[in-house]
């Protein structure tokens, strides 16, 4: 290999340094648009870990929705509806937000 074609490579290679630094910078800088996002999903996990730590509460919940159902039983039938319509959603959503975060 000549000096020249050393020297034109060694050039090429710095502007591709230079871009690369450029384009994690631009990465950054959009990522911090999802950050508020990625902070609730972490205290949504963080929060699930501790109802697996503490199963007595779910007891506690099952009488809370069985005492409103014999209550407000059309109330209850209401927000079921929408709980089970807003797990479809989550259902559908899922594969995207997994392959977006990088997991299987």
């Amino acid at each position: 290999m000549s000096a020249p074609e050393f020297e034109d490579l060694l050039a090429r290679r710095e502007q591709l340094r230079v871009r690369s630094a450029q384009l994690r910078e631009q990465i950054a800088v959009r990522a911090q648009v999802a950050r508020p996002a990625l902070r609730l999903a972490d205290r949504v996990q963080a929060g699930t870990g501790w109802m697996r730590s503490h199963p007595e509460l779910l007891a506690v919940a099952g009488a809370a929705v069985l005492g409103a159902v014999v209550v407000r039983p059309r109330r209850a039938l209401s927000l079921g509806l929408r709980l089970w319509s807003g797990w479809q959603v989550f259902q559908r959503v899922r594969p995207l937000v997994n392959a977006l975060m990088g997991r299987r």
